[in-house]
């Protein structure tokens, strides 16, 4: 007979994104009590990232948090990371119920359209919950998810096809980290350090993602269904677990923790200009969802919006740099 051994404690916060939120939770059941915003600096978690995507419903796409955010919180605090991926659906069940029946919670990223809780009828790949049990009889899954307060009980075929996606741009074959202890603690050259990266990384590969933007800008009006594409832009910016504002709200209330560890961070007003970020995002996030209600496309408008938020990044990160 198998013997099944629950966590002693479900560590989970109510949060604003899946990642953070998840990881936030996880870490705090292996020794690590931090707020979401800490575990979001830490992952270096803001990010522009430009994307075309040829006969998706939605033809063009700009994601605004960092591609690989998971592998850089545990990293930054020195906890060996690696997803776990596999063949099947079949053999990602069964190793996630072999760790939860020894114990040990784990991170999983899922397409919510197979959440019965979510109701969607839109797919939504590389969305991260934490997994913390099982029923032993029936085999549904027990797990948390960011703004929702309870335990959610998913079923094992629910979860299982969740766990699978091959739409792009977030493809994943059932991966799943599970989380080792937490020894040390985190100092104010982990906090420098994590600040100096991610404003490196928006200072190129961020501003370039912007600067593509605006000179493909012309193409969202003449391809596939603009009023759709404007209007889930609008979503991702500023509604679907970014906390408002691009991530950037979050990402100031970071910076404002990191205060506390490096006084400077204050001095160079980075948390003022982050937050002057979080308003330049939000303006072009309503200029989007008021295109997609609008009979033309508003092109002087959105390009307008675009520039404010690449003048907003530029103040952040020539501060941030020079750190």
């Amino acid at each position: 007979m198998t013997n099944y051994k629950t966590p002693s404690r479900i560590t989970h916060a109510i949060g604003r994104h899946c990642g953070s939120s998840a990881i936030r939770d996880l870490l705090e059941f292996n020794g690590l009590n931090i707020s979401e915003a800490m575990c979001f600096g830490l992952g270096s978690g803001l990010g522009v990232t430009y994307l075309e995507m040829a006969d998706a419903p939605v033809p063009f796409l700009v994601h605004v948090r960092s591609l690989g955010f998971e592998a850089r919180v545990f990293e930054s605090i020195g906890i060996p990371f690696e997803w776990q991926t596999f063949e099947s659906p079949e053999s990602a069940a069964t190793a996630l119920e072999k760790c939860l029946d020894a114990g040990h919670p784990t991170l999983l990223l899922t397409d919510i359209f197979y959440l019965p809780y979510f109701n969607s009828s839109t797919h939504f790949p590389g969305h991260a919950i934490a997994a913390w049990s099982r029923n032993p009889e029936t085999g549904a899954v027990f797990v948390t998810d960011t703004e929702r307060p309870s335990v959610l009980s998913v079923t094992r075929e629910a979860l299982t096809r969740a766990r699978f996606s091959t739409q792009p741009p977030f493809i994943h074959y059932g991966n799943m980290f599970t989380p080792t202890a937490f020894q040390g603690e985190i100092t104010p050259e982990m906090i420098t350090g994590v600040i100096h990266d991610n404003a490196k990384s928006l200072a190129v590969s961020g501003i370039s993602a912007l600067e593509t933007w605006l000179a493909e800008l012309s193409r969202w009006g003449a391809t596939g269904d603009w009023h759709w594409t404007t209007r889930f832009a609008y979503q991702i910016i500023e509604k679907r677990g970014t906390g408002g504002g691009g991530f950037r709200k979050m990402y100031a209330e970071f910076l404002d923790e990191a205060v506390h560890y490096d006084a400077s961070v204050q001095q160079y007003r980075l948390p003022l200009l982050m937050r002057a970020c979080e308003k330049a995002w939000t303006a072009l996030a309503m200029c989007l969802k008021s295109a997609s209600e609008s009979t033309n496309f508003p092109y002087a408008a959105i390009e307008e919006a675009i520039v404010a938020v690449m003048q907003a990044e530029r103040n952040y990160t020539d501060a941030a740099l020079a750190l």
